[in-house]
């Protein structure tokens, strides 16, 4: 028997961002090899969640122009628009969720990386001396801890948990990858 399908596949983009974040952030809790690595991945991920979340949130309230490649609406402004649309406080994202800004902030860092210079002094207890190979994380490497990764990636999910409920999507936000909707013999 043969025929023909064909159909529509809808990614939602924002719940791979999750389970990427997470994964990374488990990965980063399990084992110390490559945590820094894991830990960068984690909250790249958590910031890339949030602003898939907007834009998905974006297009069900008809927000074309957020999708605009020349003029792009900024993070910062979708999240002050859709708690309008929804009827939340007027807030924005570094007043009502600051481990979220500073996750986006930490990504945007990383977008337009450059190589940096940091000056920094400190004591040395007696015992390590003058021949330490010990990295002393400097500017982004600050944030790359476990404390710090797992605030904004649990965060992120409480900002998009709220948005979710409020907008009567119901209170499972990550529970589908994808929907299909086919039709055969056509």
């Amino acid at each position: 028997m043969s025929g023909s399908v064909s159909g529509e596949t809808k990614l939602f983009t924002y719940t791979f961002f999750h389970v990427g974040a997470r994964a990374a952030l488990t990965s980063a809790e399990s084992s110390e090899e490559g945590q820094s690595y894991h830990l960068l991945n984690a909250l790249i991920l958590s910031s890339f969640l949030v602003e898939a979340y907007f834009n998905h949130l974006g297009e069900l309230f008809g927000y074309p122009e957020w999708n605009d490649k020349k003029n792009r609406t900024s993070v910062w402004n979708k999240y002050r628009c859709l708690r309008s649309k929804l009827g939340l406080t007027e807030s924005t994202i570094d007043d009502a969720y600051p481990d979220v800004a500073e996750a986006i902030n930490f990504r945007n860092e990383m977008a337009h990386g450059r190589t940096e210079t940091h000056k920094f002094s400190m004591d040395l207890p007696t015992s390590i001396g003058g021949n330490s190979s010990q990295q002393i994380p400097v500017g982004w490497q600050i944030a790359l801890t476990i404390p710090n990764a797992r605030n904004c990636f649990d965060a992120c999910r409480a900002l998009i948990y709220e948005l979710h409920s409020k907008a009567g999507l119901g209170n499972h936000p990550f529970s589908k990858m994808a929907s299909s909707q086919l039709r055969f013999g056509v």
